[in-house]
């Protein structure tokens, strides 16, 4: 029942988002969190290959420093 509701919840942030494309508001960052709370097959695939972009790590790890903590580190990555 919860995951459901969650489900649920998920897929009209994703409907909300798209209408706020067209709309004023914050689309695509509604969309992203709509896609977070999903449970969709290959999903967890997906989040790790856009972690693993270049900006999107740059990004992660500035408001983790802001934070005060640790920097995100990649399987794989160098540092």
């Amino acid at each position: 029942m919860l995951l459901a509701a969650k489900n649920l919840l998920g897929y009209l942030l994703i409907v909300a988002g798209i209408a706020m494309l067209l709309l004023p508001g914050q689309g695509v960052l509604t969309m992203l969190l709509g896609f977070i709370m999903v449970d969709l097959p290959g999903k967890y695939r997906f989040e790790q290959w856009l972690v693993a972009r270049p900006l999107v790590l740059r990004s992660i790890n500035m408001l983790r420093r802001r934070a005060g903590r640790e920097p995100l580190i990649l399987d794989g990555d160098p540092e």
